[in-house]
């Protein structure tokens, strides 16, 4: 990542507009640039290479796992996931959907009530949207959002709008943004319709079903894997959803700095949701003994608040590096059983 010489709020920001940890320290980022460096620079080699012929293989996934150079990340993401071919095969209806979410009456007749609580709760969250990031304050970005999440809750009426979206959108916004600055809305829209659909499926419903399932299943993995930590965190008596619900639904956006989300985002959009629980499960190895010295809840909510400040999430080729060498085995197989087992749980106990 790049340091700006704007700042927010007093202290530098990052090349997405975000600001960097109050303990930046500007001559170690040099040095950790530089050593990074003639990595990125092969790295691109290979990429320009592949020629935007992006099937899927160990090789791919190997690459995508040392991050997505960010010029090729847009179209990257698009060709492995479904949303290059949902956007080939629906020429137009983007548009189309803009267009009818343009006329706030149209917009309503077609949702009917849900119209009208859509557009108050979309609104509502647009200036609540990363309001730091330059980016965010000026008109064209957040006439952009609006579209996006407007037109995703008239294509997915089932879903309409969620809380947590704004912040999925926004990250997609930035992300394949164009070096000139240019935004690619189109293909945000169909990259969030080929997460919903076939990442996170009913994360966002009204039941939230995956959602509830996936935060019992975590649970399962830390008791295993950090048997102490499960303990010590069960002895507070609150449920682990509380904390980390916020993580499976805005996929770690202000949790983790930008450009370790965005490296989290390539292997997902790549190998789907078992990443979110490496993530998940690692984000507790990485601050198990700051949370030993944990002894009360209020001290527990604390540190999932200032948990994005640690300077462990910064360097993130390290990061993701840790992420699949520190957290064990996770077999999808594995993963779908426990996700089978406790959607059983959850049936007998409706």
């Amino acid at each position: 990542a790049v340091v700006s010489t704007q700042s927010t709020g007093g202290l530098p920001i990052d090349e997405y507009g975000f600001d960097w940890p109050p303990s930046f320290d500007a001559a170690k980022h040099a040095a950790y640039i530089e050593k990074h460096s003639k990595k990125q620079k092969k790295a691109l080699k290979i990429w320009a290479a592949l020629d935007g012929k992006y099937i899927k293989s160990d090789t791919l996934k190997k690459l995508i796992r040392k991050g997505i150079p960010r010029q090729y990340r847009c179209e990257v993401w698009m060709s492995i996931s479904s949303a290059k071919y949902l956007m080939e095969n629906n020429v137009g209806r983007y548009n189309i959907l803009v267009t009818k979410c343009a006329d706030e009456e149209t917009y309503s007749n077609i949702r009917d009530t849900s119209g009208e609580k859509d557009l108050e709760m979309i609104r509502r969250d647009l200036p609540r949207t990363f309001p730091e990031n330059p980016p965010f304050q000026q008109p064209v970005m957040l006439n952009n959002l609006q579209d996006v999440l407007l037109a995703f809750a008239l294509y997915k009426p089932e879903i309409g709008y969620c809380q947590g979206l704004n912040f999925i959108v926004g990250t997609l916004l930035l992300a394949t943004q164009k070096d000139d600055g240019e935004l690619r809305p189109e293909e945000c829209f169909w990259l969030l319709v080929s997460l919903i659909d076939d990442i996170l499926p009913d994360y966002y419903s009204d039941r939230m079903t995956s959602l509830n399932k996936d935060c019992l299943v975590l649970d399962t993995l830390l008791k295993k894997r950090l048997p102490k930590i499960h303990t010590q965190l069960s002895a507070f008596d609150l449920p682990l959803q509380m904390f980390v619900t916020k993580w499976f639904v805005c996929l770690f956006v202000d949790s983790l700095p930008m450009q370790t989300v965005l490296r989290v985002w390539d292997v997902i959009f790549n190998e789907g949701v078992k990443v979110i629980f490496r993530v998940s499960v690692y984000q507790f190895v990485v601050h198990k003994y700051e949370l030993k010295q944990i002894s009360d809840a209020s001290g527990l909510a604390l540190f999932f608040r200032e948990m994005f400040w640690d300077n462990a999430a910064w360097d993130s080729y390290t990061y993701m590096k840790n992420v699949f060498k520190k957290t064990g085995k996770m077999a999808r197989t594995s993963l779908e059983e426990k996700r089978s087992h406790q959607h059983n749980i959850m049936y007998l106990q409706r």
